[in-house]
């Protein structure tokens, strides 16, 4: 095996070990499903190690896997057209780290997938992953205006869809 294989292949187990349970809850989220989830993320991975070039930092190699992965998802989603409704116990199990433990959390973490893709990925990235709005918008490759509107908007949606007032909703900043 090549001197450079051999980089790559530690670039990409590094990049796995980093980033791989946060790609994988995000594509999850977006997808809803598992297998497909795992498929997706593997042509994220796949990419990364066919890329022709480096990274500036590891702020750009993250924001750039995001980025993919987030593109990969909504590929998936527009050319598959799945609308299909997943119980939310597969989610539950299928979400690496769970930090939702009340029932209320639960209820507006499933209304998540009631909204459009731009925005189920800033409710994502900001809330679950808990990226800054900066970090958001590099990743999306958006302003970070256009991120503060898009978590406004999701917000604003997500409180009709639960019913709740401002002070009970849970996905403020």
């Amino acid at each position: 095996m090549s001197m450079e294989m051999n980089e790559k292949n530690m670039d990409l187990e590094r990049a796995i070990d980093l980033y791989g349970n946060a790609l994988y809850r995000s594509c999850f989220l977006m997808v809803k499903n598992k297998e497909d989830s795992e498929d997706i993320l593997q042509e994220v991975f796949f990419k990364y190690m066919t890329r022709k070039k480096e990274f500036a930092s590891i702020e750009h190699e993250k924001a750039w896997l995001f980025k993919v992965c987030q593109n990969k998802c909504r590929n998936f989603l527009r050319f598959h057209k799945k609308h299909a409704c997943v119980p939310f116990e597969e989610v539950e199990q299928n979400i690496v780290s769970n930090n939702y433990e009340s029932v209320e959390d639960k209820e507006e973490l499933e209304q998540i997938y009631n909204l459009s893709s731009k925005l189920q990925s800033v409710v994502i990235l900001y809330y679950i992953e808990g990226y800054n709005i900066e970090e958001v918008s590099k990743i999306l490759g958006i302003s970070v205006s256009a991120t503060k509107k898009r978590l406004q908007r999701a917000r604003e949606e997500l409180r009709i869809l639960i019913g709740n007032s401002k002070e009970e909703l849970k996905f403020e900043y």
